[in-house]
């Protein structure tokens, strides 16, 4: 089994955030979840996502054994949680906020968006899986609320990562995802019309603009801007192949201060 290949932020990176978008690259799993699949919900070898699970936090130097995932639901519910939930499935929720160096949060996508926030000054994080549905619902601006709230943050401190997804060059939606998003003021801005009479949806754009409706700085805002439909190689896709594995959104508090990067040639891997 190759080391993971796993995908970084700048911002989260110089701030010295322990932190990962995974790819699907560098696993033990097979066939259609060939090999870096990390989702427990998919008819996959579990013994194989045990070990992909492992080589990622290992590489990332962090105690799987402090580990805490979303159930994922496509809400807009957040959950604050710490060491006592470690090894756990959160229900209900679709994003994760922890303030207890060592906890690592985790959410995972094959498509949807997923978004990793980070306060420098408190030391807050929180990672969020947002499909359309949790788009519509408002889970980005939910994500700096209970940073705001919870752990005392300031939207305009926050540094915030979104990862890879589908793009709107492959994300054509129809008229009840156009009803459930148009009462966002930006949905002209994020959707563009297409012959069939629906919608080309850049769901990064919508979540980008949301964050930036609830406090976050323009320049704060970070995105990775590849389609995991487009990069087969890359990402695994439920629109493209249905059957298929899950990648990960890694986040955990940084317990000491920053660290100089050592880095490599691609500043993203």
């Amino acid at each position: 089994m190759s080391p993971p290949r796993l995908l970084f932020a700048d911002t989260l990176r110089a701030a010295g955030i322990p932190h990962a978008f995974t790819t699907r690259q560098g696993g033990a799993s097979t066939g259609p979840f060939a090999s870096l699949n990390l989702g427990r919900g998919v008819p996959d070898d579990p013994a194989a996502v045990r070990a992909n699970r492992q080589a990622v936090l290992q590489a990332l130097a962090l105690d799987p054994h402090r580990h805490v995932e979303a159930d994922q639901v496509h809400g807009a519910a957040v959950a604050v949680v710490g060491a006592g939930d470690a090894g756990t499935s959160i229900p209900d929720v679709d994003g994760l906020a922890a303030i207890e160096p060592g906890t690592v949060l985790a959410v995972h996508a094959a498509d949807c968006a997923t978004m990793l926030l980070a306060d420098p000054r408190t030391g807050a994080v929180a990672a969020v899986h947002a499909g359309w549905r949790g788009t519509a619902a408002g889970i980005a601006m939910e994500a700096v609320r209970s940073l705001t709230d919870r752990f005392g943050s300031r939207a305009h401190d926050l540094l915030v990562a979104v990862g890879p997804s589908i793009g709107p060059c492959h994300y054509e939606v129809d008229e009840p995802v156009r009803e459930r998003l148009g009462r966002w003021g930006w949905w002209d801005a994020v959707a563009t019309p297409n012959p069939r009479g629906r919608w080309q949806l850049d769901l990064r754009e919508a979540n980008r603009r949301q964050l930036v409706d609830a406090g976050v700085r323009p320049e704060h805002v970070e995105i990775l801007d590849l389609c995991t439909y487009h990069h087969p190689d890359l990402f695994y896709s439920h629109r493209r192949d249905r059957i298929t594995g899950r990648m990960a959104a890694v986040i955990a508090p940084r317990s000491a201060p920053p660290q100089r990067d050592p880095g490599g040639a691609n500043p993203h891997e």
